[in-house]
């Protein structure tokens, strides 16, 4: 059976699709209120998991009205590309066109996001202002390669383009017996992705200060007043529109330094996942089998490309082995950072009095920052804005937290055990002390414990550590 026969057969039975879904049950959520204790199991996999069940769910049920008008559609209208959407479809009551991937065998399979992201772009031309839940992908494929199921994942957690998969199963490799079986991730293939993203190491950081402007500053002895406090809450807004505009995963917010210091006052700190500093932890936890609390000890200049992308190595290995093209991705990236601080600063300063300000700037990782009582003490701290998965695991947390406190209250929560919580989300969601606990409740928390407790490497570990 070849994949055009495949499509053939899909396409000629379009009328009976939601005849070809196989019925599944999807895998029980994870509870965080069950009991009292229930909430020292949350993690942030299962609460990542959580999410992708309620979102394939959805998606399971919109595709059984799935309603095919297009084959073998090509990119180009001349017909000489060599991409084209194996089906087009529509979704009963649902904006936007279904594009279908058919790939029967692993050795193709690997293709098949290029191909639906390609295709995705030539209908987002066509159709100016599309949005990403305008499009939606559906993948036909035995989902055998790891990289095909990570990208599968990867697409709902950090790109919201939610691909969905579906297995092909049949009998005696008779397209006549074709079924459409979907395809769910486990919890194990989420913790990889967990484990190497959520590290406070993995956050740039880029401040931008600029200079004491009359009205925007409290004078000594005196602190900001209501209208100080929103005018920065409204400049870190603008620059969190921005970070989500370029899928940066992170988190914005504006400081002001005590009036008594003579220093550039005024200030916007932006934060950002480091996307290289993630794949070195990724395949260092993957390959290697680094535990997760001992990844900082190897540094980025430790990594060559070739270990991330060893396709580079049939016709450019000299290349590499002869540049730090790892290392420069990585001390490069916080250049979207500083771009985005500077421009906030320059719109939101802009006046009609021709004025300019004196500024500064220094980057670092989010753990050393919080490190510098200069940077992060001796100020107020205004608004935290979160943006990507990093606002959605925080609003996912959130959600938890006030269904367990509307259960058990606030006693034994593992950082709310103040009791100083809001009524209301909309009040607790962008205070500063609410999300560095969250933070630091996800990212390292558990580290410590490890640290505490951890003997020496072991030595299957330090064989590989050495192995680098």
């Amino acid at each position: 059976m070849t994949e055009r026969q495949i499509q053939t057969y899909l396409w000629e039975n379009r009328d009976r699709w939601d005849e070809l879904i196989e019925e599944i049950t999807f895998p029980e959520k994870y509870s965080f209120d069950e009991s009292e204790e229930a909430i020292y199991e949350r993690t942030p996999d299962k609460v990542l998991f959580n999410e992708i069940v309620d979102r394939y769910s959805k998606l399971y049920e919109n595709l059984f009205g799935l309603r095919l008008f297009g084959c073998e559609v090509p990119l180009k209208k001349d017909g000489d590309s060599t991409i084209r959407a194996d089906l087009l479809g529509l979704v009963d009551g649902v904006s936007g066109i279904a594009i279908v991937e058919i790939k029967k065998s692993s050795q193709t399979e690997r293709q098949a996001f290029t191909e639906l992201f390609a295709y995705a772009s030539h209908l987002q031309a066509i159709f100016p202002t599309m949005t990403d839940d305008d499009v939606h992908y559906v993948l036909i494929s035995p989902m055998q390669e790891r990289i095909v199921r990570e990208a599968s994942i990867l697409s709902f957690l950090f790109d919201e383009k939610p691909v969905f998969a579906f297995i092909p199963t049949y009998e005696n490799d008779n397209v006549d017996t074709i079924r459409l079986k979907p395809w769910i991730p486990v919890i194990d293939e989420i913790i990889k992705i967990s484990e190497s993203a959520f590290s406070q190491k993995n956050f740039e950081i880029f401040k931008v200060t600029w200079e004491e402007i009359q009205g925007w500053n409290p004078s000594k002895n005196k602190n900001p007043d209501e209208h100080m406090a929103e005018r920065m809450n409204r400049i870190s807004s603008y620059a969190a529109q921005l970070m989500e505009s370029k899928r940066i995963h992170g988190f914005v917010f504006t400081s002001q330094g005590y009036p008594e210091l003579p220093f550039l006052n005024n200030a916007i700190i932006v934060a950002g996942l480091n996307p290289f500093k993630v794949a070195k932890d990724n395949y260092l936890i993957s390959e290697h089998k680094i535990r997760p609390h001992k990844l900082e000890s190897i540094g980025d200049e430790e990594i060559n490309l070739t270990q991330i992308i060893p396709e580079l190595l049939k016709r450019a290995k000299e290349v590499n082995e002869e540049g730090d093209f790892f290392y420069e991705l990585v001390t490069t990236w916080d250049d979207n950072l500083i771009r985005i601080a500077f421009n906030t600063v320059e719109v939101m300063t802009t006046n009609d009095k021709n004025l300019s300000f004196e500024r500064g700037w220094g980057g670092m990782t989010w753990k050393e920052y919080q490190g510098v009582l200069l940077e992060d003490g001796l100020c107020f701290n205004y608004d935290m804005k979160a943006t990507g998965l990093v606002r959605k695991l925080f609003v996912s947390y959130t959600i938890e937290d006030y269904k367990y406190m509307a259960k058990f209250g606030t006693e034994k929560h593992p950082y709310l055990g103040h009791g100083d919580v809001p009524d209301f989300m909309v009040d607790y969601l962008n205070e500063q002390t609410y999300f560095r606990d969250f933070l630091y409740n996800i990212f390292e928390s558990y580290k410590d414990i490890y640290e505490e407790f951890d003997e020496d490497l072991d030595g299957d570990e330090k064989s590989d550590q050495d192995s680098l």
